[in-house]
C-alpha cells in the first residue's frame, strides 16, 4: 500500500455520503497483500472480533514497526488497511505520540 494518511483524509472529505466512504474503505482493503497460510495462524489470530481477523509483524531491525493484516470482512479489512496507513514504517515513539 502506498496511500498515505492525508491523501486518505483528503478523500474521505470529497466524500459526502458514508456509502461511498464505506466503498472507499473497502477499496483500501482490496490492496492489502496477501497473507499466506502460514500467517493465518491462531497466534496471528485477534481474539474477541466477530470477524475473522489476523495481524502479522512487529518490529523491524531499524526500530519501526511494520503489520499486514487480512479479515473475512471487506469492511474490517479496509479498517486494517487504515490502520497499517498509520504506523507501518514509524517507529514506537511516533506512533504513540
Amino acid at each position: 500500500m502506498t496511500a498515505k494518511i492525508d491523501d486518505i483524509i483528503e478523500n474521505f472529505d470529497l466524500l459526502d455520503e458514508w456509502d461511498d466512504r464505506y466503498r472507499y474503505l473497502i477499496e483500501l482493503g482490496r490492496k492489502l497483500p496477501p497473507l499466506t497460510d502460514a500467517e493465518r495462524s491462531e497466534d496471528a489470530k485477534v481474539r474477541g472480533c466477530m470477524s475473522q481477523v489476523w495481524l502479522v509483524g512487529g518490529q523491524q531491525a531499524d526500530g519501526a514497526m511494520h503489520f499486514n493484516g487480512d479479515s473475512d470482512s471487506t469492511l474490517v479489512k479496509g479498517l486494517i488497511a487504515l490502520l497499517m496507513v498509520m504506523v507501518n514504517d514509524q517507529s514506537p515513539q511516533k506512533i504513540l505520540a
